[in-house]
């Protein structure tokens, strides 16, 4: 039986009961049955009123990236964090070009995508200025106000690659953002280069992606 039809049938037994039918003695327990009464109503309007809440728990988070392998690399670094922090399933997808990407990412097929903010700002034919905190902020604007995506936090202060989000994954996923922040700042033009060599030499992306966050304790 589900909780709305409980509380429907509490009322009417409520209601219906000799104790309840009974005159009242005082005018004081008329008003008290009335406030009752109420309240009861109140609370039935608001259950059946207030829509259910998106759960997260058994989704999965998609990733969208053009394969590069800075991308590959900074996915699977939030790939591995998400999943080791919440429980959250996350696959990465790979897109064919930006203008593919950003559809998808329109549609809500993808949470969140790698891009850097040059490349961002030359997609909507803005002027940028190389890659720096100006396009970076730039493209922040741009994204913010028109497309419903939030840049977070860098990932290097050199390239400028970042996540962008998408706000339904904020809504359905609050504390993601944070969290994804995290990864903000901590690769270097060293340490960038450095992990892609590594990959390059195993093969396998995620397998330094893993060693990079133990390494900085993410996980």
């Amino acid at each position: 039986m589900t909780t709305a039809k409980m509380i429907s049938n509490w009322v009417i037994n409520m209601i219906s009961s000799p104790r309840f039918a009974r005159p009242a003695d005082r005018l004081c327990q008329q008003v008290s049955h009335m406030r009752k009464l109420s309240l009861l109503f109140l609370f039935m309007f608001l259950v059946f009123s207030t829509p259910p809440a998106r759960a997260c728990v058994g989704k999965t988070l998609f990733i969208g990236i053009t394969g590069s392998p800075q991308e590959q690399i900074y996915a699977e670094m939030i790939s591995i964090m998400v999943y080791e922090r919440t429980g959250t399933s996350v696959k990465v997808v790979t897109y064919k070009d930006q203008k593919e990407l950003y559809g998808a990412a329109r549609k809500g097929d993808v949470g969140v995508l790698i891009d850097s903010a040059e490349r961002a700002l030359r997609l909507l034919n803005r002027p940028a200025q190389g890659a720096s905190r100006a396009s970076y902020e730039a493209a922040k604007k741009e994204y913010r106000q028109g497309h419903n995506l939030v840049w977070l936090e860098p990932f290097g202060d050199k390239q400028f690659y970042a996540p962008v989000i998408s706000l339904e994954t904020i809504n359905n996923l609050p504390a993601l953002p944070r969290l994804i922040n995290k990864l903000g700042g901590t690769v270097s033009d060293q340490t960038g280069a450095r992990l892609l060599k590594t990959a390059d030499a195993q093969k396998d992306h995620r397998k330094a992606a893993r060693e990079f966050l133990k390494a900085k304790k993410l996980i």
